[in-house]
């Protein structure tokens, strides 16, 4: 599984286990995500801002990023066989 985030510093903490002093109380809160790097279940990387899909449900995001990630979630996407995407 892919884990993407558009936040540059989690993703660099996810991926860079040495914890300082100033996030020392993540490192409970990522044993889950180490268990899972450490097994290659989870790999995590930096997206835009502009490619997270999730952003149409956390911000107010212009009607060009709301229009292109809309489709994922109404079944109107690449994994709808046979589907007219336009529908």
């Amino acid at each position: 599984m892919v884990l993407g985030i558009d936040n540059k510093g989690a993703v660099d903490m996810a991926n860079n286990w040495s914890v300082g002093g100033r996030t020392r109380h993540m490192e409970v809160r990522m044993h889950f995500l180490r268990e899972l790097k450490d097994q290659g279940l989870l790999i995590v990387k930096h997206i835009s801002g502009v490619d997270n899909e999730t952003d149409i449900f956390t911000k107010n995001t212009p009607s060009s990023v709301f229009l292109k990630h809309i489709p994922k979630f109404v079944g109107c996407d690449e994994y709808m066989e046979g589907k007219d995407k336009t529908a």
